[in-house]
């Protein structure tokens, strides 16, 4: 059941001492991000459950871009090259250093039954430069680095988001790679072969950011995959959208959502999310800093109803966004100016 505003009929005087309460669990928030507030509405009091929002101290990790569940461990690639485990505590361990996987973008974790490689992290990275054709590597138990799939066009560059397909779903069993350079993503099988998937540049040429699926029980896109994009050259402020992607790698017309400016990351909350559980929250990476005069435009939004709707704000540039365990996890790669990032997480507090 969804309690995300919980509503009584106590009077002013109560309303705003509870306000103050919940005002005082909102701890540890960086500057500038906001937390959630009790606030008044109407004749009753309407309370937004609070949750603390904080930045991990990781030492050696410099520009946090994308993340993916390990078994409860973070696995991250940080933008000034190498491939991380991170734990909650903040202790970041190189699976692969920079001098490895020198421009690594989205990475996975091999599932069960894709070939032998359950538990090995995939990694989507450009190698021979930060402009040069992407490649799949993959690091095994050891930290040895091989080239598990090259994508099968020079075009294919501009490395973003990593995913297997998920269970159940008509994508199982295979790897899925973006690359922005030809707007395009790839299917990769268990014997590291890949193929284009679906080409996303006519008659408009998007920028694809991260993809995702969605459980079965979503009534607008089961069974398809769930793609955030944004019309490259687009300088309207909420051209950006998630799109919806059937398994034969065709766009539907219709859109999952519309009115943001760079959907970079987006999951549905686990059961454990106390208050907000078993919603749609959408990272927004805003103007990239780099162009914006590092102003802090990068939000995170929560679906409710089909609405979306403001829960975070006063990120710098959100890349990515999963839940892991309990806790929403964002990297961003600027929060602490340009090249410095860190990894934001959301606890729910109730």
């Amino acid at each position: 059941m969804n309690f995300s505003k919980r509503k009584s009929s106590f009077s002013v005087f109560s309303a705003f001492a509870i306000a103050f309460s919940v005002a005082a669990l909102t701890i540890a928030a960086l500057p500038g991000l906001t937390n959630s507030i009790a606030r008044a509405s109407g004749a009753g009091l309407e309370v937004e459950v609070p949750f603390e929002i904080k930045a991990l101290k990781t030492p050696g990790l410099v520009a946090p871009y994308f993340v993916q569940d390990n078994h409860g461990t973070m696995v991250v690639s940080d933008q000034a090259g190498g491939v991380y485990s991170v734990t909650f505590a903040g202790k970041a361990t190189a699976l692969a250093d920079k001098t490895k996987i020198k421009n690594p973008a989205g990475v996975a974790v091999g599932p069960a039954g894709f070939g032998s490689y359950q538990d090995s992290v995939f990694v989507l990275a450009a190698n021979g430069g930060i402009k040069g054709p992407c490649e799949v590597e993959r690091i095994d138990k050891s930290g040895a680095v091989s080239t598990f799939a090259k994508l099968p066009d020079a075009a294919a560059t501009e490395c973003s988001d990593l995913e297997f397909g998920a269970a159940g779903s008509p994508f199982a069993g295979k790897l899925y790679a973006i690359a922005n350079g030809n707007a395009s993503i790839y299917a990769i099988d268990g014997s590291g072969k890949a193929s284009v998937f679906g080409a996303y540049n006519k008659p408009v040429a998007f920028e694809l950011t991260t993809m995702s699926f969605p459980p079965s029980s979503d009534s607008k896109a089961a069974g398809m995959m769930l793609i955030g994009m944004r019309a490259k050259g687009g300088f309207a402020a909420k051209v950006g959208r998630i799109g919806m992607i059937s398994a034969d790698g065709k766009l539907k017309d219709d859109v999952y959502l519309v009115g943001f400016i760079r959907p970079a990351g987006f999951a549905w909350s686990p059961s454990t999310f106390g208050s907000y559980s078993d919603e749609l929250l959408i990272a927004d990476t805003g103007k990239l800093a780099s162009e914006n005069n590092n102003e802090r435009d990068g939000t995170v939004s929560r679906v409710e109803k089909g609405l979306a709707r403001s829960f975070a704000s006063g990120l710098m540039d959100p890349t990515d966004m999963k839940f892991i365990g309990s806790k929403a996890v964002i990297c961003d790669p600027a929060e602490k100016g340009k090249g410095q990032g860190a990894i934001v997480i959301i606890s729910s507090m109730l």
